[in-house]
């Protein structure tokens, strides 16, 4: 049989963090545990194992963002060659020359 010894209710663990300075509402914390699947559910009762809370507060840690940069995978020395060449050849268009009497 397995050991309930650690199981704790939505409302004692919100209890819990709030000792801690955590505050969270018991309802936010329900649909957590529910996106997450991470809760056990007896009739109309919701608990949660340690490894329930677990699986919750490792689910809680930010992403990190990706990188803007766009990365080419199969980028070649020829692609490296034309933008060197693009980037350092001389502008073909004519400069902009400004009309009398406009700014």
């Amino acid at each position: 049989m397995k050991d309930f010894s650690g199981a704790v209710t939505p409302t004692a663990l919100v209890a819990k963090f709030a000792e801690a300075g955590i505050t969270i509402s018991e309802r936010t914390l329900r649909e957590r545990a529910r996106q997450l699947g991470a809760y056990r559910l007896i009739g109309k009762t919701m608990f949660l194992m340690p490894e329930d809370i677990e699986v919750v507060l490792e689910a809680s840690k930010p992403q990190p963002k990706k990188p803007a940069a766009v990365v080419i995978s199969n980028w070649t020395d020829e692609h490296t060659d034309a933008l060197i060449e693009r980037l350092t050849s001389k502008s073909k268009r004519k400069p902009r020359r400004l009309v009398e009497g406009s700014k």
